[in-house]
């Protein structure tokens, strides 16, 4: 049933409309009645509908003022309007603000039934595109938190195939890892009290208590997109913290993962105290070890499960933990500089930094793992930064490179080994990077551009970008970063937070419309990205610029 109200100042004609059809055969309840359109107002903001059926010539707000206010409310709302005058600008004023229809009064019953059935059909088939366009959101939604919890997944077990390409991987998935610290929680709750609550209360469906878990976890995390989960089981959680300083992951961190337990606790197991454990792994400044951080997280709980009142564990190893914690700092940028020399194909320079990198890992006699963890490292930065097919990279440096990395036995065995990997890669790098003619680049480039400026509001990948100017997609990236300075993903960033700055100012979008017209599905990512590109929310930005 449709929902409607009759406004009219003359009680009688508005009785008469009332009472002398029957609205619910035609598939209508008539829930309001107003004599004047200041009272229609007052009533819509505590009781909208479906339709409104109006006069015009009313006192205090007449009809026209009243479907021009109603129209601004409720942007799906559908008006009839029923007048005594015949002038055209009335049928002209009708037509601006968009009413289904316009008639005379004293009214033609059979005509007034004849043009609400035909509202009927019309509403039933915008309600059935509707459907249709929120049935489509689900699926698609569904699909990409699939593959959200698959890629969080790969990238805590270290599943290197991941981190190729992860910056292109996350912005794709919304995913955002900023940060400076990187820490793994898993939260697992016994799984023997868990079954006892599935057959009393979910009748063994584990999926849907999976599924609830996701519900709650994302209404703790609303505010937060640097924090990711990932439900292992029905009985285990992963958590991946991504912060700017230990101060905020002190400060939030545990707080954060009580809150999820006992909530989860509180809404979903009402029959049964579920024990639960709290593992927490160390941090590192690099996304690349979070795989490490997830090992240790499993490793605390598994020394203790049950903790009575102290629930949580954070992992402590007497033997690595000083080393790394003291020392674990300098591989980002130390192996970022190796990365770029081997991306740039300066194989004298590669050769010349890691030989320095080793001397020094060498004098302060680390632990054979830590010196290993470096040379892994470095691989996965590779895979991340480089723009090189797999299997190219697999050829020059060696399908058995993590493998060997494993088994050697001295660090003078490993630096040769690494080394002359390195130094073969740079080598093949430098034939990639050649310098073509400065005009042709700077076309191609154009090309590129306003390639990426016509498809904004779309996924925008590095394949689709590549075959429009006929480049394969390795030297496209390393290209286009020589000639402009900055990476393509950067670049589109770029183009994105300028159009949305543009349409927050320049029109009344809401904040997920404008996440829509550039590119985002997901309107909590696309604010995180514009604040950290803006230094405020897009909120903030309009209220702001528009008072200037």
């Amino acid at each position: 049933m449709y929902r409607l109200m009759v406004v009219e100042d003359e009680e009688m004609i508005r009785k008469g409309i009332v009472n002398s059809i029957s609205w619910e055969e035609l598939g209508y309840t008539v829930v309001a009645e107003g004599k004047n359109g200041k009272e229609a107002l007052d009533i819509l903001e505590k009781n909208p509908v479906d339709v409104l059926l109006t006069d015009i010539k009313m006192p205090i707000m007449d009809g026209t003022e009243l479907a021009k206010r109603a129209r601004k409310m409720y942007p799906d709302i559908e008006i009839v309007i029923l007048s005594g005058f015949s002038d055209f600008e009335y049928a002209r004023q009708a037509i601006s603000f968009r009413a289904f229809d316009y008639f005379l009064k004293p009214t033609n019953k059979k005509k007034l039934l004849g043009v609400f059935e035909k509202l009927k059909e019309h509403m039933d088939q915008k309600r059935e595109r509707k459907e249709d366009v929120f049935h489509n959101s689900i699926f698609i939604n569904a699909g990409y938190e699939i593959m959200r919890q698959e890629f969080i997944e790969a990238i805590l077990k270290g599943d290197a195939h991941f981190f190729k390409d992860f910056e292109e991987h996350t912005r794709t998935l919304e995913l955002d890892f900023s940060g400076q610290y990187y820490t793994v929680a898993t939260l697992k709750f016994d799984r023997k009290s868990i079954y006892q609550e599935l057959e009393s209360s979910w009748a063994t469906d584990k999926r849907l208590l999976t599924f609830s878990y996701g519900n709650i976890i994302k209404e703790a995390l609303s505010e937060y997109a640097t924090v990711h989960y990932h439900v292992d089981d029905y009985d285990t959680i992963n958590f991946i913290f991504c912060f700017e300083s230990y101060e905020e992951q002190d400060n939030f961190m545990i707080p954060c993962l009580e809150n999820i337990s006992e909530n989860i606790q509180n809404c979903l197991f009402k029959h049964t105290a579920i024990p639960y454990a709290i593992g927490i792994g160390l941090s590192y400044p690099s996304i690349h070890y979070i795989s490490k951080s997830y090992v240790q997280a499993q490793k605390s709980i598994r020394r203790n499960f049950y903790l009575d009142e102290q629930k949580i564990q954070v992992y402590k190893d007497n033997n690595a933990s000083t080393y790394e914690q003291n020392f674990i700092n300098y591989y980002p940028d130390e192996l970022k500089s190796a990365v770029t020399l081997i991306g740039n194909g300066l194989y004298t320079e590669t050769r010349q930094t890691l030989e320095t990198m080793f001397k020094r890992l060498e004098a302060q006699k680390l632990l054979p793992e830590i010196v290993k963890n470096y040379c892994v490292a470095l691989i996965l930065m590779i895979q991340s930064s480089i723009n090189i097919p797999s299997e190219e990279l697999e050829e020059t440096i060696g399908t058995e490179y993590n493998e060997f990395v494993k088994e050697a036995l001295t660090v003078k065995e490993l630096e040769t080994h690494v080394i002359q990997a390195m130094v073969k890669l740079a080598k093949k790098m430098s034939q990639v990077v050649e310098q073509e003619d400065i005009d042709e680049q700077h076309v191609t480039i154009d090309q590129a551009k306003q390639f990426m400026q016509d498809h904004l509001s779309e996924k925008i990948n590095l394949k689709d970008i590549s075959e429009h100017v006929y480049l394969s997609e390795t030297y496209f990236s390393f290209f286009f970063k020589k000639v402009t300075g900055m990476t393509y993903i950067d670049y589109i960033q770029k183009l994105r937070m300028n159009k949305a700055k543009e349409i927050l100012l320049e029109t009344n979008c809401k904040i997920y419309e404008v996440a829509e017209q550039i590119g985002y599905n997901d309107y909590k990512y696309f604010s995180a990205q514009f604040k950290k590109y803006v230094a405020m929310t897009p909120k903030e930005y309009r209220k702001k610029n528009r008072k200037n």
